[in-house]
């Protein structure tokens, strides 16, 4: 399991913006030095070549208990990633179905109800998911679209983690998170923001710059 954590505030976009308003939905607002931040943790699971539910002639064996996440595809939870047939992962016959779950953009009924459910459970689980963070000392986080800061957590210590962040308001908002930024011009934006900056030296993390 990887844990992905990220910073932001309303200069990464324009305050109004429809993306500031997605990304805020499911974040949650910490201190960082004087200011404060939206911050977002991801758990991400080790990619597997093929789901292991799928049955030797390739359909699911569990389709009517299916999780949330594998109804909405190849829709996606974010909605300014736009369905393109050529990134997805479908076989070709998947494409081949008289079904329609697109057009003009917009979902059929009952898949936007799904791809709905699924953004807010996104948004219910942010406030746990970043207390998770915490009481793992994981308090540096990249800069949204800059670079990605990437934890590998032993499995004992984030399943405890987990059994003690419960739903994870106070313990959030009251850790002190630090951004790890390189590039020069960045972290001088930040710095006269009242931002707190890591220093940039070999950590506990992967810091990846994009």
């Amino acid at each position: 399991m990887s844990v992905i954590v990220e910073a932001f505030d309303e200069s990464n976009w324009a305050g109004s913006s429809l993306q500031f308003s997605h990304a805020s939905g499911r974040s949650v607002t910490v201190r960082s030095g004087d200011a404060t931040v939206q911050l977002i943790a991801l758990f991400a699971g080790r990619a597997l070549e093929q789901c292991p539910n799928l049955k030797d002639d390739n359909l699911c064996g569990i389709y009517e208990e299916r999780p949330l996440v594998c109804r909405i595809y190849p829709m996606e939870i974010n909605p300014f990633i736009p369905l393109v047939k050529e990134k997805k992962a479908c076989p070709p016959e998947a494409w081949q179905s008289d079904d329609v779950i697109c057009t003009d953009g917009r979902a059929d009924s009952t898949m936007e109800a799904l791809i709905h459910q699924s953004r807010q459970a996104d948004r219910d689980d942010a406030a746990t998911k970043v207390a998770i963070c915490a009481a793992l000392g994981l308090n540096v986080a990249g800069w949204k679209d800059d670079a990605l800061v990437v934890y590998f957590p032993e499995r004992a210590r984030l399943l405890e983690a987990i059994d003690r962040a419960g739903d994870g308001s106070a313990l959030a908002s009251e850790t002190q998170w630090r951004v790890r930024v390189d590039k020069p011009s960045l972290r001088n934006r930040l710095t006269h923001a009242a931002i707190e900056l890591a220093d940039n030296e070999p950590a506990h993390y992967i810091f990846h710059e994009l």
